[in-house]
């Protein structure tokens, strides 16, 4: 009796050993694949972390590569039309300023002879219509004078006009302060021609006294030169700030 109760004891323990050798067994294999499952896992999850991240990277890439592409066209686009748009402006208001000046000199042609006369209105910036009629006319030096002054106010008022469609067009690369100071040199120069080209017309006929006659002219002959160097120091300021932006570093 007693042995088969060790026999039975002996027998359990066997059987405890065995099974807690299962169970050790069991325990390596559930830790060796929870191991390599929570590693595929977290693999699985970085390897799509490290691709969100390529992708967020490329399209930040490409943002900031397009936005460099699109602000270096705009700024080469402005070195072009700014110094263009100073250009035209430059010419017409230097233009406008000899036309409707007070100081005005005319040639005397009842001082020529027939050939000297010729050849000058000849050379002339007359229309072939104008040059005909001042040939026939008893008072040259007079027909002469108004004939100019209409020519050259046609002159002006046509480089005035060549800005102001160069400036509409390209204005949108221009910066507005720039364009604003451009804008008042031109309203200046326009309201000056303007009142030249009703003097040329109407002449002492107007009703103004001789002050209010040039009151747009005087305005013009004060303003207008301060208002140019001051612009023209904006511009220069401004062309080489956008040279300094695309300096190569040293």
């Amino acid at each position: 009796m007693e042995d088969d109760f060790k026999s039975a004891l002996a027998l359990l323990g066997g059987g405890a050993v065995i099974l807690a050798g299962l169970s050790g067994f069991a325990y390596w294999l559930f830790k060796l694949f929870s191991e390599k499952w929570l590693t595929a896992k977290f693999n699985e999850r970085l390897e799509a972390y490290k691709h969100q991240q390529i992708k967020e990277l490329e399209e930040f890439r490409f943002k900031i590569s397009g936005l460099l592409d699109r602000t270096t066209k705009l700024y080469q686009r402005e070195f072009e039309v700014l110094p263009e748009a100073w250009s035209k402006l430059v010419i017409a208001h230097a233009t406008v300023e000899s036309v409707v000046s007070a100081l005005q000199q005319h040639p005397d042609l009842a001082q020529m002879n027939p050939n000297q006369l010729e050849e000058f209105i000849q050379k002339s910036s007359l229309n072939q219509w104008q040059k005909d009629e001042l040939r026939s006319s008893p008072s040259k030096t007079k027909y002469y004078q108004t004939a100019s002054n209409w020519v050259r106010m046609w002159d002006a008022q046509e480089l005035c006009r060549d800005y102001f469609v160069y400036e509409r067009r390209n204005g949108i690369f221009i910066r507005n302060e720039i364009k604003d100071a451009f804008n008042a040199i031109s309203r200046l120069m326009n309201d000056a021609l303007l009142e030249y080209k009703f003097e040329l017309q109407f002449g002492d006929t107007d009703y103004r006294n001789t002050l209010e006659r040039w009151a747009e002219r005087r305005k013009f002959s004060k303003q207008s030169k301060q208002l140019l160097d001051d612009v023209e120091k904006i511009v220069q300021q401004r062309l080489w700030d956008s040279q300094d932006a695309f300096a190569p570093s040293p």
